[in-house]
């Protein structure tokens, strides 16, 4: 009979009246109270004789006489008073309506994955709790006054209604009835009206004690600092003191082993280090977690083993790509310790494999670079030559470019090489655009060549007296100008027949110092080797040019030539 609370719809929203004759006064009410009237009494005559029927059981089964027949009463009694109770609550469905059925109703909190990790993390979720507590204290006082508001409105509702059925009811047996459930509805109403008061007052004192938000958050970070802030701190220091002591115990133990004193860079070695390395960062975690423990902080001993065990999951699918970079440490890989690697366009001497592995290059400012392992997976090294250079050129030396730049590279560095030419401007070429110059290095000596032409009137004397003299003349006057130990050698070697000229191959030596005279010492030998000649009368041809004209009628010039003219 649950479906004639659908009958009591209006009457809920008539309920906001509270006043027994307006619902009385109600048109659409009365019919609904004379309806449900009739139900009551269809269920108040079944109820009355299932009384009755319990009322004589219970004194057949006092009289009876044996087990059997006791036994037997017992279990008339117990269906007749399952009916009893099943009869009576259709009349309390029907009387109190849909306002009755959920008066009790009470969500049931679903059990969900969430709340499951919620206890895995207790310590975490009980901190936040606490945290804010105050607030989620006052939601939850305001969420139960609105529960038991409900409920009273709802009371009152029920405690109207019957009492407008019981003014309108002239049947004497649902007298009793009527007015047991007013009793249960009034104290229904009563004992809402009770906890609105209490939660009111909570509610006014919990206001009175909530602090403002800047006190809340300076005491939140006073708290910190005493309990966790120090925790964090003792644990910081725990991990520091045993990594270093681990480190340091090693270092002590390394330079005494036979392994590590007479085996340096070998692979057992290599091994012990990285092992090393592993146990005093185990070291460092244990210390962690123990001071953690024995301050009983378990918000941050549960952060850290959440942590590790995040670590552990994600180490299965990135620890295969760190399987070559231990090699590597392991000096096992394609890069190894004291080889040659090419980094970024440039050489460089492997120094030392780790982490980060150091790399040098000796020719070179600031030539030392740290490189992630990751970096040199692609990477091959090679034994270097002892007589290999590292660089081109070393620091003030002079050069020659192929873009035709002389000067003093007075700073080269692994980001670029700055060239001081004559007069005193800067060139600043980044460093591997330098090496694509193809420098040529005038400081560890260099030689002048040029070319000189004579007549061909002196072709007699050419094979070996010209060249003689020219030779002999060369010397004497550069070893006058830049010093005896500058000049290394002087040349002068018949070269070609030419057109209008016999010309020599002049090729001088020079030491490097003389680097800065480079230009000047290609004037020099075409200024002394005029000199000789001048000296000893030998022309100097230049180039001559014959213009021959196709035949032309006669009375037109036939050819033109510009012929020898000599100096």
């Amino acid at each position: 009979m649950r479906w004639l609370r659908l009958l009591w719809i209006p009457l809920f929203f008539a309920g906001h009246l509270r006043a027994a004759e307006s619902i009385v006064e109600t048109p659409a009410g009365t019919p609904l109270i004379e309806r449900n009237l009739s139900s009551l009494k269809a269920v108040i005559e079944p109820l009355q004789g299932a009384t009755t029927e319990l009322d004589k059981l219970q004194r057949e089964f006092g009289q009876a006489a044996t087990p059997e027949a006791k036994r037997e009463i017992q279990v008339r009694i117990d269906s007749e008073r399952e009916r009893v109770r099943q009869l009576r609550g259709n009349f309390q469905d029907i009387l109190g309506g849909s306002e009755a059925a959920e008066y009790d109703e009470i969500v049931t909190p679903d059990t969900t994955l969430q709340n499951q990790l919620g206890e895995l993390l207790q310590p975490i979720v009980g901190t936040l709790r606490e945290a804010t507590s105050t607030p989620r204290e006052l939601e939850a006082l305001r969420k139960s006054l609105d529960t038991w508001t409900e409920r009273k409105r709802k009371a009152d509702i029920v405690v109207n209604r019957i009492g407008v059925v019981t003014a309108r009811n002239t049947d004497p047996s649902l007298a009793p009835e009527l007015e047991e459930a007013r009793r249960m509805w009034t104290g229904r109403s009563a004992e809402a009206a009770g906890q609105m008061s209490v939660l009111r007052a909570q509610i006014d004192e919990r206001e009175r004690q909530q602090k403002p938000m800047w006190s809340t958050l300076s005491g939140a970070f006073g708290d910190f600092f005493r309990s966790r802030g120090l925790n964090l701190l003792l644990a910081l220091l725990a991990a520091v003191a045993g990594f270093i002591a681990v480190r340091r115990i090693y270092a002590s133990v390394r330079r005494y082993t036979p392994v590590h004193r007479h085996g340096k860079g070998s692979l057992t070695s290599r091994i012990s280090d990285v092992l090393s390395f592993a146990l005093a960062g185990l070291v460092a975690i244990i210390g962690i977690i123990l001071v953690f423990y024995v301050r009983g902080d378990w918000l941050l001993l549960t952060l850290v083993v959440v942590m590790l065990v995040g670590v552990a999951w994600a180490g299965k699918a990135a620890l295969p790509p760190y399987i070559e970079q231990i090699r590597m440490i392991l000096n096992l890989g394609s890069v190894r310790e004291d080889e040659r690697i090419i980094h970024r366009g440039l050489p460089w001497r492997v120094a030392s494999i780790g982490f980060f592995t150091t790399v040098t290059n000796p020719s070179l400012q600031g030539g030392v670079l740290r490189i992630p392992i990751r970096d040199l997976m692609d990477m091959t090294s090679r034994e270097p030559d002892p007589k290999e250079p590292w660089f081109p050129t070393e620091k003030d030396d002079w050069v020659v470019l192929a873009d035709g730049t002389y000067g003093k590279t007075v700073t080269q560095t692994p980001e670029q090489v700055v060239v001081l030419k004559l007069g005193g401007s800067l060139k600043t070429y980044p460093t591997g655009d330098f090496l694509e110059q193809s420098p040529e290095n005038l400081s560890h000596g260099f030689r002048v060549s040029c070319t000189f032409g004579i007549d061909y009137r002196h072709q007699e004397a050419a094979a070996e007296k010209i060249p003689t003299h020219l030779a002999q003349a060369l010397t004497s006057a550069l070893v006058a100008d830049v010093g005896r130990e500058a000049v290394r050698s002087v040349k002068v070697e018949f070269s070609e027949a030419a057109a209008s000229s016999l010309n020599y191959r002049i090729l001088a030596d020079f030491d490097g110092s003389m680097g800065a005279r480079y230009q000047a010492l290609h004037r020099k030998i075409q200024q002394v080797c005029l000199e000789t000649c001048n000296a000893h009368g030998w022309v100097i041809p230049f180039t001559q040019i014959t213009v021959h004209q196709a035949e032309v009628p006669a009375g037109q010039a036939a050819s033109a030539e510009i012929g020898n003219d000599h100096v």
